[in-house]
């Protein structure tokens, strides 16, 4: 075998990136990328494979960074006799959440990088982890032919490994011999403006740009043909390879302003054939309010770039969300503090729920603290209860206002650019919503009600924002300690009720968004099955139709011929049998172990003992004088006189080892054997069970035979 590119089928490919997403150890992966070879091709992987992940890679310089988002592996096949050297690197794509954080980093970076180009970190961390890992492969000592890399990525993986091809290595070269991306999200003509310096030297200078903006008054058409024909003389586009389900979100969002289409595309998969995509719908949508939210997002960009996803936050809403970290520890401890003070005023007989009131709560306090303990009598540990819990809760509460006060602070000064933004939408929601009745996803009276939904949302954001100017002042509320304790308490109860409002409102912005969400309309399902296209589940089993092979979460499904009903996890039963024999093996292994332990420590021991009685005996007898010493010990000894030791005769017995123990044992070690017989059998009768049902396939027998490792 030559330097031939192993991973050399789509299914293969989709396959092996499909693992990016499951966080697998090194270990696990190596084992993965073993069994879907094998289950693929049918052969066995026989270069060695090494793994190289950037969470490891990229650990110096996450420390002193932000977290753009980037996650990716490298894999190396290598082998100096078979002369196999090669990399393939797998950028991952989008997720909901990073590992540690609920914070959604890729898509803040899909909409802040991509849509509007505003940011390259995540495509900075691709190339940094791309050169330092071939640099590492490169200072190996070997014989191995020279290095062959490959590009793969998945969904916002795709925007990163194609850009990594778009942009040369310092030497000038492509990065890879061969980029696959499926479902991508195209690069766009802003991203590229913002990484590639040359290339936003020519913007500026054909379209005479005099700032940052101006980019977004280019026509989309004009910018899109611009930069596609200044790309694809640049490099050679035919190593670019995109795999597309018609039904992909993505794809249907890619005809937007801005998006790329570069690189060669066989056609595209069909993974739903009753549904057409949404890129109909994604056309109609009015340019002009894309260009709005473009540039209304731009103005966040250097914030992004400098502060991550909590400065990008915080800079467009006032929103915090560190304070939201600390008040959500807090919330525990706080929400039990109340529930105890509640208790002891409904014991008093005061409903916690009717203190609504300043002068009645103070009221309740003086009562509580003037009264005689002997008075209040039976109450007195609820009176205790009460005061302790009253103070603790009023201590608490102090400290989530001070905390939340710079969070105040920062809605007001937000808050109208965030009401402002809605009615943007409001505004220019209508032809957005026209589009989806004119393509049919949605009704008129559809219409109509999301209209009042997100109308209902402005008229909340608007009481909110009244109430935090009424009764949120923050210089107020920042004086709130120095306060004597009657008019700190009173003033916490406004704050409490400023509180109360701003929760009904955000109550009622989730109602209206449950409503919105509700809207009984076919576009929330066209957009899921929108959704599953885009997943490579979807696209690894449109590779396979016409087959009799599925796959689910990157297991292999087989149908026997003529029974397509009947489908058998292969992937699974494979793990089962090799799982289950080596269970039975390691189980003989340590039934042999203890059958050598009881040799050695019962019967062997149990000989040597004898030898050594049988030998002292034998010494004994022979040599009765030297034994002499042993009559001083039990006999008087005369005075000029002493005993010699003539003869000894040993008069020994000795038993050979209980039969008992021995039966005991033997009938124990029949018995787990006999068990282990037993689940041989029924591990050998799942293989028997599976080759008889594809009694074909002569792949299937060597699937069972072959171990993957891991």
């Amino acid at each position: 075998m030559s330097n031939e590119e192993l991973l050399n089928s789509d299914i293969l490919r989709a396959r092996i990136m499909d693992l990016e997403y499951e966080n697998l150890s090194e270990k696990e992966i190596k084992s993965e990328i073993k069994r879907i070879y094998f289950e693929e091709t049918g052969k066995m992987l026989t270069a060695d494979v090494n793994i190289y992940r950037s969470d490891d890679i990229l650990k110096e310089h996450r420390k002193t960074n932000i977290d753009s988002g980037f996650d990716g592996t490298i894999i190396h096949f290598q082998s100096e006799e078979l002369k196999i050297n090669q990399a393939i690197t797998i950028t991952r794509g989008s997720e909901l959440g990073e590992k540690n954080t609920w914070k959604p980093i890729d898509w803040t970076y899909n909409l802040i990088g991509i849509f509007v180009g505003g940011t390259d970190n995540q495509y900075q961390d691709a190339r940094r982890f791309d050169d330092k890992v071939k640099n590492i492969i490169q200072n190996q000592r070997n014989t191995l032919p020279t290095l062959e890399k490959y590009g793969f990525g998945h969904s916002l993986g795709g925007n990163n490994i194609s850009i990594l091809q778009l942009i040369p290595d310092d030497k000038g070269e492509l990065r890879f011999k061969n980029v696959y991306a499926i479902n991508d999200a195209a690069p766009t003509a802003y991203q590229l403006a913002v990484i590639d310096s040359d290339f936003r030297w020519l913007i500026n200078r054909e379209y005479q740009l005099k700032n940052e903006q101006d980019i977004y008054t280019i026509p989309p058409d004009e910018l899109k043909a611009f930069t596609e024909e200044y790309y694809k003389n640049k490099i050679d586009e035919t190593t670019i390879h995109h795999l597309t389900a018609e039904e992909d979100m993505l794809y249907g969002a890619s005809s937007v302003r801005g998006f790329l289409e570069i690189g060669g595309r066989d056609g595209f998969l069909d993974t739903d054939p009753i549904f057409s995509g949404i890129r109909e719908l994604v056309d109609k949508i009015p340019d002009k309010d894309l260009r709005t939210i473009q540039m209304f997002l731009s103005n966040y960009s250097t914030t992004y770039n400098n502060d991550g996803f909590d400065g990008f936050i915080k800079e467009l809403t006032g929103f915090n969300p560190a304070v939201v970290d600390s008040v959500l520890n807090a919330r525990s401890d706080f929400s039990e503090t109340v529930e105890k003070v509640q208790k002891s005023m409904n014991d008093l007989g005061k409903p916690f729920t009717d203190i609504t009131e300043a002068d009645n709560f103070w009221s309740v306090v003086k009562e509580s603290v003037t009264l005689p303990f002997d008075v209040v009598g039976a109450n007195i540990n609820f009176q205790n209860e009460l005061l302790s819990g009253l103070f603790q809760t009023i201590g608490n509460i102090t400290e989530l206002i001070v905390k939340a006060v710079p969070m105040i602070i920062e809605m007001t000064k937000k808050l109208p650019e965030v009401i402002r933004s809605v009615k943007v939408l409001y505004e220019n929601l209508d032809p957005i919503l026209q589009a989806f009745v004119d393509v049919g996803f949605i009704s008129q009276i559809e219409k109509d009600e999301i209209v009042s939904y997100i109308k209902e949302i402005e008229t909340s954001l608007v009481a909110i924002q009244t109430t935090i100017d009424e009764s949120l002042d923050p210089s107020l509320l920042l004086a709130l300690n120095s306060k004597d304790p009657k008019s700190q308490i009173e003033e916490i109860i406004e704050i409490v009720t400023a509180f109360q409002k701003i929760q009904s409102e955000i109550s009622d912005i989730q109602e209206a968004f449950e409503g919105l969400k509700n809207v009984d309309t076919s576009f929330m399902e066209h957009f899921s099955v929108s959704a599953h296209a885009h997943g490579l589940d979807a696209v690894i089993n449109a590779l396979a139709v016409n087959k009799n092979i599925s796959y689910k979460n990157n297991d292999m499904y087989m149908s026997p011929s003529g029974s397509g009903e009947i489908k058998v996890n292969i992937s699974s039963s494979v793990r089962i049998y090799q799982k289950g024999l080596a269970i039975t093996e390691e189980k003989e292994s340590n039934v042999k172990k203890l059958k050598a332990l009881f040799d050695i420590e019962y019967l062997e021991d149990y000989q040597n003992r004898q030898r050594e009685i049988v030998t002292k005996i034998h010494t004994m007898e022979s040599n009765p004088s030297q034994y002499s010493y042993l009559l001083y010990r039990t006999l008087w000894n005369p005075a000029g006189g002493y005993y010699t030791l003539t003869t000894i005769n040993v008069n020994e017995q000795l038993f050979p080892f209980p039969s008992k123990i021995n039966e005991s044992f033997s009938h124990m070690i029949e018995t787990i054997e006999g068990e282990i017989e037993k689940e041989k059998v029924l591990v050998k009768k799942i293989r028997d069970s599976i080759e008889e049902l594809f009694s074909e396939e002569e792949k299937i027998a060597k699937m069972f035979d072959y171990q993957y490792g891991g």
